[in-house]
């Protein structure tokens, strides 16, 4: 008996059908409207209960410009800027506003995916100007473009071959960026120079303002710098700030003019701070690395035993002193972290009730978040702060490493987007609550939700005066000849609920022998506190000019 060959026909013409429905399927995306237009289709991808779009894809249709530098994707509408970064549930605007997305930014396949719904608002507050709102929606489905074959460059084997485009794998932050070595100085009759040592050319973007002027370098600077603080601080002082892929220098000066310009092979960038009748110098494209003399060594002299008069940094509109909120770190059955015998909430406690009483003498107040060795939230420390009406939040912590690795020194924090793994690590660290019942995939997810609300405005605010308050400690510290390492930024829920400049104070690392001896001696805690005071004294004159 012979079979019909109908059925297998069928079976054969279904899976055609199957096959082509997938394909089609994957060629299509959703349709993108802009006011009452469709722009174009834009690819999607579904994964983890959300949809993403393609942001490459997105921009090109809607007639922006997209590239990438490293981790970051920068997309451009004539002088308007969204910088995307890779891994972060957030994205930045020009001028420094941070904006939150609903999940973090992949790259994947050549395109860069965000959530769909923060996509949309993002171009649109990308395209809408002064006098014109532009409306985004997603509706309906469409066949996308196909992709073109792209061509591999020729060699000596084939120069026809077609190549996928590959992927992009996004560099750690400091690895393929020109290195920002240290600063050298010199003075010279009325002028005062300023050298920087760069490993490869630079463009710098600078501001000046009156008494100062900014230099942002697409660039990463080392923890400690040499030429910081500046050798002659009662004419020019500096201060450095890492922010990702970019480094701020800051000059504060009392000169009437200043000058900046490149010198290569090597490659430097000179900021001269000219007096009235200085002689300017042209520049000269190839001088000598070291046409610049060294300058002196100044010794650091020791801390007086009381504060000077000249950190008094007056008083508030009320006429009232200026308050300090001042949190010790931990506590209470979370002992922060523990080394050669040591808890970090009994160091924090300690030098908390120290830094107290030293605002005390320079005129200003304090007060604790916890007197003893009671356990407090995170959200509760700020609260109080918050109660009281504070002017500054300082919190006081001890750092800490996982065994085989090492660091040294004084780090200070403000809360913004992590500055590098390392400041995101701390990050998570710190924001685990020990309560009962808490776990540390709670608080893990706690820190992602924090990056996805930096965007808020008001936070967005504080960063700029948390930016200037960590400055001015840290530059305080360096002139006390105390073992600066940097100024940092990481998503410390500590600081989130503070309506005032807040910052976060690592004293130095439990972990590491030497910072643990000076973390015990009563001597360089006092040179630390006190030199927090001053920092946050110069400050606050800033306030109440």
């Amino acid at each position: 008996m012979s079979r019909s060959p109908v059925p297998r026909l069928l079976l054969c013409l279904l899976l055609v059908l199957l096959a082509g429905s997938s394909a089609l399927a994957s060629e299509t995306g959703w349709t993108l409207w802009k006011n009452n237009g469709i722009a174009g289709v834009v690819s999607v991808r579904s994964a983890d209960g959300m949809d993403r779009v393609g942001l490459k894809r997105m921009a090109e249709i809607l007639g922006c410009q997209s590239t990438v530098k490293g981790d970051r994707l920068l997309v451009t509408s004539g002088k308007r800027t969204l910088e995307f970064v890779l891994g972060a549930a957030a994205a930045r605007r020009e001028g420094g506003q941070i904006l939150p997305l609903a999940a973090a930014v992949k790259a994947e396949e050549g395109e860069w995916w965000a959530e769909n719904r923060g996509a949309l608002r993002l171009f649109e507050s990308l395209l809408s100007g002064t006098g014109a709102v532009v409306r985004l929606r997603f509706a309906g489905t469409g066949p996308l473009p196909e992709k073109p074959d792209i061509p591999a460059p020729p060699t000596a084997a084939s120069s026809t071959d077609p190549v996928s485009e590959p992927r992009e794998v996004a560099p750690s932050v400091y690895g393929p960026l020109p290195q920002l070595g240290g600063i050298r100085w010199s003075r010279t009759g009325e002028r005062i120079r300023a050298v920087l040592d760069l490993s490869a050319a630079v463009e710098p973007d600078v501001k000046t303002f009156p008494g100062s002027v900014e230099l942002t370098l697409r660039a990463a600077s080392n923890r400690s710098l040499s030429g910081v603080p500046s050798p002659y601080a009662g004419d020019v002082s500096v201060g450095i700030t890492q922010f990702g892929e970019k480094v701020v220098i800051r000059f504060q000066h009392s000169a009437d003019s200043v000058k900046t310009f490149p010198l290569h092979k090597p490659e430097r960038l000179v900021v001269d701070f000219l007096a009235r009748g200085a002689k300017e110098e042209k520049p000269v494209s190839a001088l000598p690395a070291s046409f610049e003399p060294a300058p002196k060594t100044i010794p650091v002299e020791p801390p007086p035993a009381s504060l000077p008069p000249s950190v008094f940094p007056g008083k508030r509109p009320d006429g009232k002193p200026f308050l300090i909120a001042v949190d010790a770190g931990h506590g209470g059955h979370d002992p922060g972290a523990v080394a050669g015998g040591f808890r970090e909430k009994d160091l924090n406690l300690k030098a908390a009730k120290r830094l107290v009483e030293l605002l005390k003498e320079a005129g200003l107040e304090g007060r604790l978040t916890r007197r003893d060795d009671t356990y407090l939230r995170l959200n509760e420390r700020t609260d109080l702060a918050n109660r009281w009406n504070a002017d500054l939040f300082v919190s006081l912590h001890c750092n800490a490493l996982p065994r085989g690795r090492h660091a040294r020194g004084v780090e200070i924090y403000l809360m913004a987007l992590p500055t590098d793994k390392d400041a995101m690590q701390l990050a998570l660290f710190e924001n685990r609550e020990l309560g009962r019942n808490n776990k540390v995939q709670d608080a893990d997810a706690k820190t992602s939700l924090l990056l996805k609300i930096l965007g808020d405005m008001e936070q967005n605010a504080k960063i700029g005066q948390s930016t200037s308050l960590a400055e001015s400690l840290f530059g305080s510290g360096r002139r006390a000849g105390l073992p600066m390492s940097r100024v940092a930024q990481a998503p410390f829920f500590v600081l989130r609920g503070a309506a005032m400049p807040a910052v976060l104070v690592e004293m130095g690392y439990l972990t590491e022998p030497e910072d643990r001896r000076l973390l015990n001696d009563p001597a360089f805690m006092d040179r630390l506190q006190r030199s927090l005071v001053t920092g946050m004294s110069a400050y606050l004159k800033t306030l109440s000019r």
